[in-house]
């Protein structure tokens, strides 16, 4: 039986002429049952008993992020991860480490009103915005550099 999410995010591929397929499906539900963005190898690695191939994998990432249904964060300078966006997840931002590459997602109502503050003052609307703050998280900074 979909849950809820899943059939908004149905509905919302047909409102945008997209097939609602088996595939997306999937990987939407391993994306919205995820606790951090993931890589497309992390994403392949949940889906691995649905018999996804990397190839359509990368389709379906290519295709939910033109529908902005999903948006690449950084992790590092060579990784870059997937999460769902707004109305499929929360808005949050991410603090990134530069060396073991966690993210920890920022739900912190004083950026947003700061960016919106920001903002106001400069006369700019703000569409949409995506932070990444980079750094070392608590364990890569107690631990010496090799």
């Amino acid at each position: 039986m979909p849950t809820a999410g899943e059939k908004e995010f149905a509905q919302f591929l047909r409102d945008h002429r997209a097939r609602v397929t088996p595939n997306r499906l999937t990987v939407f539900r391993a994306m919205q049952q995820s606790a951090r963005p993931l890589t497309v190898p992390d994403l392949a690695a949940q889906v691995e008993d649905s018999g996804l191939n990397p190839a359509t994998l990368y389709r379906i990432i290519e295709t939910l992020t033109e529908l902005e249904v999903v948006h690449p964060v950084l992790q590092d300078h060579q990784n870059v991860a997937y999460e769902l966006l707004e109305p499929f997840a929360r808005h949050h931002d991410h603090l990134v480490c530069r060396q073991c590459g966690r993210t920890v997602d920022l739900y912190d109502c004083r950026l947003e009103e700061t960016l919106k503050s920001i903002s106001d003052d400069r006369g700019f609307k703000i569409d949409f915005h995506q932070m990444e703050v980079h750094g070392l998280c608590p364990d890569c900074q107690a631990t010496p550099r090799r």
